[in-house]
């Protein structure tokens, strides 16, 4: 059994000013290294095994400051990265439609990626404490995955949240039950 602590960056600027991230790199603001820091010391009495992070620099900042109290290591993983907008990236906050450009990924190969890197991380850390780091859409898609719902079904998380998953050796995850959701969840 895996006890897997997922986490959302803090809060960026491009967050403040409602772009739509995506894959940007981001930027945290005051407050979201405020927000960080409030949830390295929550998590610094819990013994986590291993800290990943998506590759994304929002994530990366605030996982270096999140994993201070268990040694300041962690690991970089393309798979937690935001879900691709494609043409969408960096402009505003919208409601994505199925009508979505299809420079964008789809909500579909989004779910797979959160499948792979659930079993990865089950398959690789098997009866360890493992947190990740990584964005708000992607988080919700993940969670629908580990519970079989709809993404719509899952509460967004807010920045710098942290909830909990525990995943049983032989769990499978079925990626078959996603329709498009809206993109504010960035």
């Amino acid at each position: 059994m895996l006890q897997l602590y997922i986490a959302r960056h803090g809060q960026t600027e491009e967050n403040v000013q409602r772009i739509l991230q995506g894959q940007m790199p981001g930027h945290l603001t005051p407050e979201g290294i405020s927000q960080a820091k409030q949830l390295s010391k929550k998590l610094s009495q819990e013994e986590i095994d291993f800290i990943v992070s998506s590759d994304l620099q929002r994530a990366i900042d605030t996982t270096r400051i999140i994993a201070q109290p268990h040694g300041g290591h962690f690991a970089l993983e393309p798979l937690l990265r935001e879900r691709d907008f494609g043409i969408h990236t960096g402009g505003p906050y919208l409601r994505i439609s199925h009508a979505l450009d299809p420079s964008a990924e789809t909500i579909e190969q989004v779910a797979q990626r959160a499948a792979d890197f659930l079993n990865k991380v089950k398959d690789e850390h098997d009866g360890e404490k493992v947190l990740a780091v990584s964005h708000g859409l992607f988080l919700r898609i993940m969670q629908a995955v580990y519970y079989g719902v709809e993404a719509h079904a899952i509460e967004k998380m807010e920045n710098a949240e942290v909830r909990i998953l525990t995943l049983e050796p032989s769990q499978h995850f079925d990626t078959s039950v996603f329709a498009e959701v809206g993109a504010t969840a960035n």
